[in-house]
């Protein structure tokens, strides 16, 4: 049996959707806990609701304690019941295409203690597909990481097995609490089991926790972000390390993007948009073997702005040259 746990907080536009893909599932051996975290509207009264209809369903109430609490009262219930060896994780604004759990639940049984599906970012509901061959690729942890980068943190879109959680939560109060912990699951895997199959449709809610204006708690990221940096180094995995290293770099240039985007408090950040700059240009000078316009353009431009418009430029220029 499959432990799904949702967190739920102020979603009660989305909350529907959220659950009648999860009752649609082909894959019907599952028990579904509904994380109350606190919400402050109708969300509470829905969960109870849904107990009624289902004997699957299950609601806990909690205080207001943040997404990674929700998770880990998920996480400490799953373990309680004792009733399931694979627990997985689901976004209370998302949804599932009708063969997620099937699938992934298909790519446990390929020897592995993780199962991972594709996503797919959507504005509405999108049409079910029927996927007729199911192709699987069995990788390491480091591999994945290198080829996938994107979807390697996400706690969501991944089927895990009970031994791996035993001493790993999330941490509370943070953002990106995935990316402080997904990786310790991972990694406790020689392989894992990846289908490129977009199962899981990741809402971009523009009122969400991910769209809201930049502040300072957003700088976290680079804390989790070296965390993982110095684990690959203390296990020697090297290609890990390089791809690590890389998206750090890149969520270094991300976050100035977002600082100019909150035009309100872009004067009273700017201190902190100079230090992350002159950070980023260190790194980028530092690895010109590595990272060049070519391969780093996002970084670049927001390193130096001013160059890259000079360089797109002259680039248009030369390229109008050699048409004529």
């Amino acid at each position: 049996m499959i432990t799904i746990v949702v967190p739920v907080y102020k979603v009660e536009e989305y909350l529907e959707r959220c659950v009648d893909s999860i009752l649609k599932q082909s894959y019907k051996d599952f028990e579904l806990l509904l994380v109350d975290d606190g919400s402050p509207d109708n969300c509470g009264k829905m969960c109870d609701e849904y107990t009624e209809k289902d004997n699957r369903i299950f609601v806990i109430h909690q205080k207001n304690g943040g997404l990674s609490s929700a998770r880990n009262t998920g996480i400490n219930w799953f373990y309680e019941q004792n009733r399931s060896d694979y627990i997985t994780f689901i976004d209370s604004d998302d949804w599932l295409h009708p063969d997620c759990l099937k699938i992934l639940a298909d790519g446990i049984k390929k020897d592995v203690k993780i199962s991972i599906c594709n996503y797919t970012r959507v504005t509405d509901v999108i049409p079910n597909k029927n996927f007729d061959n199911v192709e699987y690729e069995l990788t390491t942890p480091e591999d994945f990481l290198v080829n996938h980068s994107w979807q390697y943190n996400y706690a969501w879109g991944k089927l895990y097995h009970k031994d791996l959680l035993q001493d790993i939560r999330y941490p509370v109060g943070k953002n990106f609490e995935d990316t402080f912990t997904t990786y310790k699951l991972l990694h406790q895997c020689e392989k894992v089991a990846y289908t490129d199959i977009s199962l899981y449709y990741y809402f971009r809610n523009e009122t969400g926790i991910s769209r809201s204006p930049w502040n300072t708690s957003e700088l976290v990221i680079f804390d989790a972000m070296e965390e993982q940096l110095k684990f690959y180094k203390e296990k020697n995995l090297q290609k890990a390390y390089d791809k690590e290293f890389e998206l750090f770099v890149h969520h270094h240039a991300y976050q100035i993007v977002r600082i100019k985007e909150n035009k309100k408090d872009l004067k009273k950040n700017k201190p902190i948009l100079k230090d992350i700059k002159k950070t980023l240009k260190s790194y980028l000078n530092e690895n010109k073997d590595k990272f060049n316009v070519h391969n780093m353009t996002y970084s670049y431009e927001a390193a130096y702005p001013l160059m890259m418009k000079i360089y797109a430029l002259a680039s248009k220029t030369k390229a109008k040259l050699l048409r004529k």
